[in-house]
């Protein structure tokens, strides 16, 4: 995109937003995520071999879409796809990915799905030599939303993925982006069953029944008084989203 291109889209965003004209905005949005879309098929060429949608059609969500977030993120967009500097590091395509992608959900899209190359596809033992972890521990990251795409042989890893799991920002934009997703396609009974099987594995590794339970174990008044308190605080959480799917499960159609 040339100088005065960039700067004459720019114009067009904030006079849209001046006159908080949802169709003028509406326009500008799917404006430059197209332009942001072409861009990443060209530009990471040697990475993707297309990007898709569950469907050319958007259920915009109009608040989000008048927002000054959606507005920034245009104008943020445009300043990375005119100055981004190549070749590009493994780190720029994962983050623009996980980026965009973020941003279309936020927008309203319903589904969008990356292809990669084969070649910068990594298999899950040199994933986790990359990381320094064991293939248990991999799993586990795989879990908790380290990105994987599904091959005919088994789970392969893109090669940003294990760069951005060791940035603490955009790890968790990554688990966030992966939870979303996973919510998008799973019943409430789904979730009750997989939030289950984690407590489950927590009262295994702890020997006890309840949250509760394992902090007198290693007596411990608060969760904020351990040095460690990951697995409390995700054990609580669980428990109370537990409470939740059984009351929304119990007062549907079924029950697990």
């Amino acid at each position: 995109m040339s100088l005065a291109m960039l700067e004459h889209t720019k114009d067009d965003i904030q006079e849209a937003y001046q006159t908080n004209s949802l169709a003028k905005i509406g326009k500008e949005t799917l404006y430059v995520f197209d332009r942001v879309v072409h861009f990443m098929l060209s530009a990471f060429k040697d990475r993707l071999k297309g990007i898709t949608f569950e469907t050319n059609d958007f259920d915009f969500d109009e608040t989000y879409l008048r927002s000054q977030k959606n507005m920034n993120y245009m104008l943020k967009m445009l300043e990375v796809i005119n100055q981004l500097e190549f070749p590009v590091a493994d780190s720029d395509c994962g983050q623009m990915k996980v980026d965009v992608e973020r941003w279309y959900y936020l927008i309203g899209g319903e589904a969008m799905y990356f292809e990669y190359r084969d070649e910068y596809l990594l298999t899950p033992k040199k994933a986790a030599e990359l990381l320094g972890v064991s293939n248990v521990t991999l799993n586990k990251y795989m879990k908790q939303g380290l990105e994987t795409v599904d091959t005919t042989s088994h789970h392969k890893i893109p090669k940003h993925a294990v760069v951005l799991w060791k940035d603490p920002v955009y790890a968790i934009r990554m688990q966030m982006l992966a939870a979303e997703k996973k919510l998008r396609n799973q019943t409430a009974d789904d979730r009750l069953k997989e939030v289950r099987d984690e407590i489950i594995e927590l009262q295994k590794s702890y020997k006890v029944k309840t949250i509760r339970e394992a902090m007198d174990k290693n007596k411990m008044t608060t969760i904020d008084a351990m040095d460690d308190p990951s697995d409390f605080r995700r054990w609580k959480d669980l428990e109370e989203e537990q409470e939740e799917l059984l009351e929304e499960v119990i007062g549907g159609t079924g029950f697990v």
